[in-house]
């Protein structure tokens, strides 16, 4: 599993989107978002592009428009974000289910002791990572942040 910038700027938007569906807002510009990721919104401009494209969010043009979650937030995980980002989760192509690619280096890819750690590995990040949804992590982030009162 490798996590690329362009993948961890996914993962931050959504988790803005996320917090932002919390909010009741009708959407949120590629340009706030940057703001609040402390990205470049060309760079930004192109992960959501991805991520429009992966079903994962919608657009909206106008006034009112902005990025909006495609599905609940309660309803996305942070594994399948990854996956489309950046790609399988396993550590290395011979553990990995869905681009699997035969070991180079075992002539009997059963029996490489390697591969059942890769296996392990991937299984470990795979169950967390797909465990945890956007909804969360906008609860979780809430929780985080300091109260807003004031003290006289």
């Amino acid at each position: 599993m490798k996590l690329t910038s362009r993948g961890e700027l996914a993962l931050k938007a959504m988790l803005e989107l996320a917090r932002s569906e919390r909010s009741a807002a009708p959407g949120i510009s590629a340009a706030e978002i940057a703001r609040r990721c402390n990205a470049s919104v060309k760079f930004l401009e192109q992960v959501l592009a991805q991520l429009k494209a992966g079903g994962f969010v919608v657009s909206r043009l106008g006034a009112h428009g902005g990025y909006r979650l495609a599905r609940d937030p309660e309803q996305v995980f942070v594994g399948e974000v990854s996956r489309l980002i950046d790609g399988p989760l396993a550590p290395a192509p011979c553990a990995s289910v869905t681009q699997h690619r035969r070991c180079d280096w075992c002539a009997d890819e059963a029996a490489c002791t390697l591969k059942t750690v890769w296996t392990e590995v991937r299984d470990a990040v795979a169950g967390v990572m797909d465990g945890i949804s956007f909804g969360e992590l906008a609860r979780r982030a809430e929780a985080a942040e300091p109260s807003q009162r004031y003290h006289i």
